[in-house]
């Protein structure tokens, strides 16, 4: 079963967002592209069941933004409290400002900062870095598999990618259906022998941990 990563971006600028969003379509991604911070709250909550992203890109500056009744700080505050596995960059030419990430920071404490400055290829630099772990025996490929790299067998799953993207951290799964993934991936690591391996630590908690 294939179940592609989701990542939220949230670019006011139209050509950016277009950049950005087929760099993630060609990394394999889900991308939930939106020029305004309304429209990117409800692909977030009119999907809340089903889409859950391990990765949000936000824009702090949206002067462009077509609709403007939400601000980037309102999307921020929902990923904080709602998808908090969800690992967030916030880009802005003003991010050696001062007030600037004191208001990122109360809008998402865990939220990653990156300047405007450097242009797209600097933050999609960054991201693919973010994205191509190795844990253990396991790597992270494009973004939408987990390769297991002694047998090179492949697992397609986005909550598997979660779990290795967020190693050696605890994840909390919000549906039957992610922890039945989470527990099909587990089964995969046992078949080929993994040096890692899936912990339960109740209530749809669950790990990757090293078996050693």
């Amino acid at each position: 079963m294939r179940a592609n990563a989701e990542v939220l971006i949230l670019e006011d600028d139209a050509e950016t967002l277009e950049q950005l969003r087929a760099h993630f379509v060609g990394r394999h991604f889900h991308p939930m592209a939106a020029r305004s911070a309304a429209h990117a709250v409800a692909c977030l909550r009119n999907n809340a069941a089903s889409t859950r992203p391990v990765l949000a890109i936000i824009d702090w500056d949206l002067s462009k933004a077509p609709d403007r009744t939400l601000t980037s700080g309102d999307v921020l505050s929902l990923l904080a409290r709602d998808l908090p596995d969800c690992l967030t960059i916030v880009y802005s030419a003003n991010i050696d400002s001062f007030r600037v990430r004191s208001e990122i920071h109360r809008s998402h404490p865990r939220a990653w900062l990156h300047d405007k400055r450097d242009g797209e290829g600097s933050l999609i630099d960054r991201v693919d870095r973010m994205l191509d772990p190795t844990v253990e025996d396991l790597r992270i490929v494009d973004g939408s598999l987990v390769l297991h790299i002694p047998s090179m067998a492949e697992h397609h799953h986005r909550e598997a990618v979660r779990l290795v993207m967020h190693h050696p951290e605890m994840v909390t799964f919000h549906s039957d259906t992610a922890t039945k993934a989470v527990r099909r991936f587990g089964a995969w690591l046992n078949r080929n022998g993994s040096s890692a391996a899936v912990v339960s630590h109740g209530n749809r908690k669950y790990r990757l941990a090293s078996r050693s």
